[in-house]
């Protein structure tokens, strides 16, 4: 994939700050990039071929549209896509709609970089990580406005704990499999770094 299609981290930056993203939509998705970028060298190591710098860029950028968004009404992920887009990016545009959306063909499909950028979104909570359940259960309090829609939320929890499951290869959902918590609060910058 050409590096140009990419954009870089000061060009992600750029797109940003002219979108006049608000700062907890940066600070979330400052977050979302780094604990992505844990996913993804947790899975190079693991011998998946994740491109490092798509899912930065991606993580960086998948809110982009969401400030517009609560104005026009329009899908975040969808207008966000457009955006980079029209940028020339399109490497970044297709992660970018796809991490408002999952079902259980994606859940079960290849571990790529649109999944994970996707699973860290729904790991980070404003911008700190929590578990799923955790996330699950604000997601639901702060966008379901009918017992209908609380309940469509929350009935997407098991496609997420199952890729879950398949990137740390452990069934329990916020441990590793010797016990240990996978990441205890403060702790990320650490193990990210490692």
């Amino acid at each position: 994939m050409p590096v140009s299609c990419i954009p870089s981290r000061g060009q992600c930056l750029a797109l940003i700050r002219q979108h006049e993203m608000p700062p907890h939509i940066q600070r979330h998705s400052f977050m979302v990039a780094k604990f992505a970028h844990y996913l993804g060298k947790l899975l190079q190591r693991k011998g998946q071929p994740i491109h490092g710098e798509l899912v930065h860029s991606a993580s960086l950028l998948h809110d982009i549209g969401k400030a517009r968004s609560l104005e026009t009404g329009e899908k975040h992920g969808e207008l966000g896509a457009r955006i980079v887009e029209e940028w020339g990016y399109p490497a970044v545009a297709p992660i970018i709609r796809e991490h408002t959306t999952m079902d259980w063909q994606r859940a079960r499909g290849p571990l790529n970089e649109s999944i994970l950028v996707n699973y860290a979104d729904k790991r980070v909570r404003h911008d700190q990580v929590v578990t799923l359940r955790e996330r699950f259960m604000d997601l639901a309090n702060r966008y379901g406005k009918t017992p209908e829609q609380r309940a469509g939320i929350l009935s997407k929890l098991s496609l997420y704990e199952e890729i879950e499951r398949r990137v740390f290869n452990c069934p329990n959902h916020f441990y590793t499999c010797d016990g240990s918590p996978f990441i205890a609060e403060g702790d990320f910058e650490k193990k990210s770094q490692g």
